[in-house]
């Protein structure tokens, strides 16, 4: 009874993703795969009962069909349920805005504990999504070799060694290093594995698969804000001028050991339910080394081979119109929420009626799942519907309302908390609705276009702290706000231009 209290929410996912995927889902195989139907006594269906015969035959055969479809639909959602368990992992780089504030000192600047200022260890986030945007390009062409569970699984070995090497970390650079570098670029290399095997099995719910799978990155930090606060301070202790006991500190290498172990574990398993459907003609030779298996195409991906039509090649797609626009409406959008989620708690910590630890630590577990999770899998879901221009205007012009409003918001507890949700709900349908807006124009070179793509939140990762540093010294808060603002209104409008 207990085991079946604890698996209730799994299998609650798990049959609500197949009702998901299955509505209006094309076939998962050819009907040329399906089990033929036979017709025995002549297939004369008044002759001698042979119609009876045949409609027995007729009947056998539909149910293996349908158990046949059946079982590869649960194989692809639980495909779907592994890219959910990845991208947990994927998304604790979230937890990095609740996780800065119990850095010990000499993890706050590069100097060491000296310094003033905004803390450099505020460019740690924006260091694993350079990191990430680095390891994109990675990912498909991994896939291509070994697979997308071997690709998948060497992500999450790096993500993990990453984060539990950086647990003894003696200073800020080197802690960037095992915790941004090697952690980001597995993020990298893993993101995609889900969302290109999930494309294979459900081809017609392109925004439903993306959708799905990085609700996991955006429900991260709900459950790991809450976890890393439970080990870091579990007094629930207050900052004093910005500083914690150093009681607080003393928990920081357990606390980042025991959030990498949980991390690799998740990604692991994820990797591990990452399959293609049957009907996939691709080959990997890298794999079939490593197994010991001797590289010989099979006929049907000799014939997929030969049948697939020349496309225009990746620099070709790169470096046209149509992508420069895509990836300038990510930057102008993705800016702001990701300074908010990066910095929400810093920001909180000043403000005299905002200052609480548990508060703030609230907000961004309440901001991750009402927010960053829900508009992963809204957003995602809404362009299957209406369109992806439709559903990225309305994203962009609330975005850009809240970030003008924020300072004003932040004068109350509850209406910093709407806005800290508003802005992650934003934020996370950016990072839903243009992997899934790629895999439609592109086609098959969606993913290989998507990795050079993601450099945008890249950019808008590592720019926005470095510009908003400099707008805080010349006109505070409300001056960095208004920027990021006009930021997503321009968005907006090359959206409405080019699209």
């Amino acid at each position: 009874r207990r085991r079946s209290r604890h698996m209730g929410p799994m299998r609650s996912l798990f049959v609500a993703l197949s009702v998901v995927c299955l509505t209006g889902a094309a076939p998962l195989a050819p009907a040329a795969a399906r089990p033929a139907l036979r017709l025995r006594g002549g297939g004369n269906s008044g002759g001698g009962g042979g119609g009876g015969s045949a409609t027995l035959v007729a009947a056998r055969g539909g149910k293996r069909a349908a158990a046949a479809e059946e079982e590869a639909t649960a194989r692809g959602v639980a495909g779907l349920v592994g890219g959910i368990l990845i991208h947990l992992a994927c998304g604790s780089m979230y937890t990095w805005g609740n996780l800065v504030s119990y850095a010990p000192p000499h993890l706050k600047y590069w100097a060491g504990a000296v310094g003033s200022g905004p803390a450099d260890a505020q460019l740690v986030l924006p260091l694993i999504l350079v990191s990430q945007m680095t390891g994109m390009p990675l990912g498909p062409l991994l896939e291509k070799k070994l697979g997308p569970t071997l690709t998948a699984l060497l992500g999450a070995l790096m993500m993990g060694i990453g984060v539990m090497a950086a647990a003894t970390a003696p200073s800020l650079a080197s802690f960037c290093v095992c915790y941004a570098v090697v952690f980001g670029l597995g993020v990298g290399v893993a993101y995609q594995m889900p969302i290109i095997a999930g494309g294979r099995w459900f081809p017609a719910k392109k925004g439903v698969v993306t959708g799905s799978v990085v609700t996991g990155m955006g429900a991260s930090a709900f459950l790991f804000n809450l976890l890393a606060t439970r080990l870091i301070n579990p007094k629930g202790l207050n900052a004093v001028g910005g500083v914690f006991p150093a009681e607080v500190y003393a928990n920081w290498p357990h606390a980042i050991r025991t959030l990498g172990s949980l991390y690799t574990g998740l990604a692991v398993c994820g990797a591990l339910l990452q399959s293609n459907p049957s009907s996939f003609a691709g080959a990997y030779p890298w794999r079939d080394a490593l197994c010991g298996k001797r590289h010989a195409p099979t006929p049907k991906a000799r014939k997929a081979v030969a049948a697939a039509p020349g496309g225009p090649s990746l620099p070709s797609l790169v470096f046209a119109p149509k992508f420069a626009a895509m990836w300038l409406m990510i930057l102008g959008s993705a800016v702001g929420g990701l300074n908010v989620a990066g910095s929400y708690k810093t920001f909180g910590l000043k403000q005299p009626q905002l200052n609480s630890d548990s508060f703030l630590t609230v907000v961004g577990a309440l901001s991750a799942i009402f927010g960053n999770a829900a508009g992963r899998f809204f957003f995602g879901a809404l362009s299957d519907a209406i369109g992806f221009k439709a559903s990225f205007v309305p994203l962009t012009l609330l975005q850009g309302t809240t970030l003008l409003s924020f300072p004003a918001l932040a004068a109350s507890r509850l209406t910093f908390l709407l806005a800290t949700v508003a802005m992650l709900f934003c934020m996370g349908g950016t990072f839903a609705l243009f992997p899934a807006q790629a895999m439609r124009v592109y086609g098959a070179s969606g993913a290989s276009v998507y990795s050079i793509m993601f450099t945008a939140f890249g950019s808008a990762a590592l720019l926005g702290p470095i510009a908003s540093n400099a707008l805080l010294q010349r006109g505070g808060y409300p001056l960095v706000f208004s920027v990021l603002g006009l930021c997503s209104f321009g968005s907006a409008a090359l959206t409405l231009a080019s699209q």
